[in-house]
């Protein structure tokens, strides 16, 4: 009997490991800014530097890295392209409600998700992006390169 059982717990344990699997979310991976649209109007990102590409990992342990390049000076004077110098934001992020947020960085809030498919991420907030004292709508696009 205790046999039966082993073998059943064990049987279990496999069919739940497929259905994980099988409900990956798709906000796991790693997304890079493509645009931004403030009230209405779009803009392409412009915070790539000249040697690197800003981007944000979502794990499936609900844990994040940001990595924001910065331009390097030596990079078009030297060949091969000196690495970047890039700042690194960790943390946690959960989903509630329809609202990304996350935990134990400044760098980057979140936001409402608009859109959310394999390959693209919509994150809407309102805020005073401008300083002019009024809330303003900012819509933040990312894409994430799929791999088939």
């Amino acid at each position: 009997m205790k046999k039966a059982f082993l073998l059943l717990g064990i049987s279990l344990a496999f069919i739940a490991c497929d259905k994980d699997d099988d409900n990956v979310d798709v906000l796991v991976g790693t997304w890079y800014p493509e645009s931004i649209i403030i009230n209405g109007e779009s803009k392409p990102y412009e915070g790539n530097a000249n040697c690197g590409r800003d981007y944000l990992i979502l794990s499936k342990f609900h844990s994040f890295e940001i990595v924001d390049y910065s331009n390097n000076e030596n990079a078009a004077k030297t060949t091969p392209v000196p690495p970047c110098p890039s700042q690194k934001y960790y943390g946690s992020y959960s989903v509630v409600n329809n609202e990304l947020k996350f935990y134990g960085s400044n760098f980057f809030q979140g936001g409402t998700i608009i859109e959310k498919t394999n390959s693209h991420l919509q994150l809407k907030r309102v805020l005073d992006i401008n300083g002019d004292g009024k809330n303003d709508e900012v819509i933040e696009l990312f894409y994430k390169i799929v791999k088939e």
